[in-house]
């Protein structure tokens, strides 16, 4: 599902109605009846009930009169609370103005702070506020009376629907800036906003509804490089196996992990790439490691590679990787691997001189700071994994900044780079090096735990092994990773959750997904 900006959505809208021919005032009424039913499926019956709609001026407040309009149809007692002057409304807004009046429908205009009290009072019985003040075009913290009555309705509706985005939410970024309608429910116009989903917006949202509003889909949607990543949004090769299939159908991944002090990264990510059905996998770690995780890993083979005197990878054990690096189809490397100038050395080198499809994730992103060029050089496919910290240190941006807008930052390096770019958080941000990006849904708070991001590392290894792209392994890696989290909380809790369990959730969520495809 493609997921728009404001200015995406303008001209969106612009074209449906200039080249296509659809009046906006049709489209107006289109999204007030859509918003009035979807109350209607939501609330109802509503027959009797107070509903109140706060408009504002622009075209947001007109879709608000076509709500009030409708539900005044069914006997409700709906109200309009407008936060302007009667005499500044234009346009579309202003037609349904005129017919709110020829109706009859109760309507009073807060145009001062002296409202502010008998406001409150009314507010009091209100059964359903609907917010219809400012739409996607809004930008900025909400200020003056509109800050007052944002505070009034986030204070007293016992139940509150956001028409398109709710006020004070950026719909680009899902930035809250200042005061903001705390929506139960967001009925979306069309398509839906990226500042739906994404945080702190998200939080304000409640339960998001996509209404079609009547605009043909067409070119413009072709122009819209974001969306929601999706069951329907991931690879299905990694669900069905020929039964004649063998270890070596699924391909052999090499993971370069692990220092002193951090072998469990190591094995959370060679034994997630087997839980995704990797034929083989190889786990180079330092030699005097090498006991301690043959002890470990039972299913996972190792590949002790020469130590500095601070017992982490270095330099001298680049050939030994190049050469078992050719019965490998892919390519792991970070996770717990120390951020040392030796295994600095050993990491540019592989970036260098190596072509095989390569996950980097952990401390082989914190070694690349300063050395985006490098990546730019890597000959063959390339996925990194930041958490927002690690792409701070990356792009020389501070975390807030990053926060702000993940997707403008992620497909930013994804195309400075030429490589796919995975955004960890919450609503992780996949990037490709041509400007697309996905929003992923599954995952919980359960996942701020250490030993989550070492998962996801194995898992897209482990599909890069089984002749997924890049992409494909970056989107249902992701997905799945999600997925199999929120399968572990259903059963242990988000505060209780560890990496493990994620891990031993794998299976079945694999098993769901297919059972979706069968």
């Amino acid at each position: 599902m493609k997921l728009v900006t404001s200015e995406e959505m303008r001209r969106i809208d612009k074209k449906a109605i200039e080249e296509i021919g659809i009046p906006s005032i049709v489209l107006m009424e289109n999204a007030g009846l859509k918003v009035a039913d979807a109350i209607e499926k939501k609330y109802g019956p509503l027959k009797g009930k107070y509903v109140y709609i706060f408009a504002g001026s622009g075209n947001n407040g007109g879709d608000g009169m076509v709500v009030a309009r409708h539900l005044f149809n069914q006997k409700v007692k709906a109200k309009i609370f407008l936060l302007a002057e009667k005499k500044n409304i234009k346009g579309d807004a202003a037609t349904n103005l005129a017919i709110i009046e020829k109706m009859g429908i109760p309507m009073r205009e807060i145009t001062s702070p002296a409202f502010m009290k008998s406001l409150e009072k009314e507010l009091g019985k209100a059964d359903i506020v609907v917010d219809a003040l400012l739409g996607t075009g809004a930008k900025g913290a909400p200020r003056g009376l509109m800050k007052k009555v944002i505070d009034l309705i986030n204070k007293h509706s016992k139940n509150t629907v956001a028409v398109d985005i709710p006020t004070g939410v950026d719909a680009d970024r899902g930035e809250v800036p200042g005061e903001a309608i705390k929506a139960e429910y967001t009925v979306s116009l069309a398509y839906p906003k990226r500042g739906l989903y994404l945080y702190p917006g998200m939080d304000y949202a409640g339960e998001i509804e996509i209404a079609d509003i009547g605009i043909p889909t067409g070119s413009e949607e072709d122009k819209i490089n974001s969306e929601l990543l999706t069951l329907a949004g991931i690879s299905k090769k990694l669900f069905f196996r020929k039964p004649s299939s063998h270890k070596g159908s699924f391909g052999h991944l090499l993971v370069i992990a692990g220092s002193p002090g951090m072998t469990g990264a190591a094995s959370l990510t060679a034994l997630s790439a087997l839980r995704v059905g990797a034929g083989l996998v190889t786990l180079g770690i330092p030699e005097d490691l090498n006991p301690i995780l043959e002890a470990k890993l039972t299913e996972v083979m190792t590949l002790p590679l020469p130590q500095s005197k601070d017992k982490t990878l270095c330099k001298e054990g680049f050939e030994k990787i190049k050469d078992f690096s050719q019965k490998c189809k892919a390519m792991a490397i970070g996770p717990g691997i120390s951020s040392t100038k030796q295994t600095r050395e050993l990491i540019g080198t592989i970036i260098d001189q190596l072509d095989i499809p390569l996950v980097i994730d952990a401390d082989g992103i914190n070694v690349l700071a300063g050395e985006l060029s490098l990546l730019k050089k890597y000959k063959a496919p390339l996925i990194i994994t930041p958490h927002p910290g690690e792409m701070s240190r990356l792009v020389g941006a501070s975390v807030e900044e990053i926060q702000k807008d993940r997707i403008g930052f992620t497909m930013a390096l994804a195309r400075r780079i030429g490589a796919i770019v995975v955004l960890k958080g919450a609503r992780t941000v996949i990037a490709s090096k041509e400007g697309d990006s996905w929003v992923n849904l599954t995952g919980n708070p359960g996942m701020a735990t250490g030993g989550s991001g070492d998962i996801l590392t194995g898992i897209i290894g482990g599909l890069l092994t089984q002749k997924l792209s890049c992409l494909e392994a970056a989107k249902t890696g992701v997905y799945l990773h999600g997925y199999a989290a929120d399968l572990a909380a259903q059963k242990k809790g988000e505060i209780s959750l560890i990496a493990s369990d994620i891990l031993e959730t794998i299976p079945e969520a694999t098993r769901r997904i297919k059972s979706e495809y069968s």
